[in-house]
């Protein structure tokens, strides 16, 4: 990637790579807790032990969308598009009052 980006490269597809990061994710958190995911009730901490914070679909998609966020945040280094804006340096705000107050001319 640093080569093709000193070569002029300036636009790269990350699309395979974040929806796997995605998956993986999902993959991950099911693999890990298998045994809470076989049914509402009953687990390896007991026959009556609920399971629902296992399976409420939030628990899986943070977990999906902390992959992909470590994911993407590898990308933009490897890109070198951290700490970087491309929009200059902060000027003074002008027309802080607004065209109806005297900001702009009429």
């Amino acid at each position: 990637i640093r080569q093709a980006l000193e070569y002029g490269v300036i636009k790269m597809n990350i699309d395979t790579d974040t929806q796997w990061a995605y998956w993986n994710g999902v993959k991950e958190f099911e693999e890990k807790f298998r045994p809470y995911l076989q049914g509402q009730i009953g687990n390896p901490e007991g026959e009556e032990k609920p399971n629902k914070k296992y399976y409420d679909p939030r628990a899986c998609m943070r977990k999906a969308e902390e992959s992909s966020v470590k994911r993407l945040k590898q990308c933009f280094e490897d890109l070198r598009c951290t700490n970087v804006l491309g929009l200059g340096p902060i000027g003074k705000p002008e027309n802080v009052l607004g065209p109806r107050r005297g900001g702009l001319p009429a």
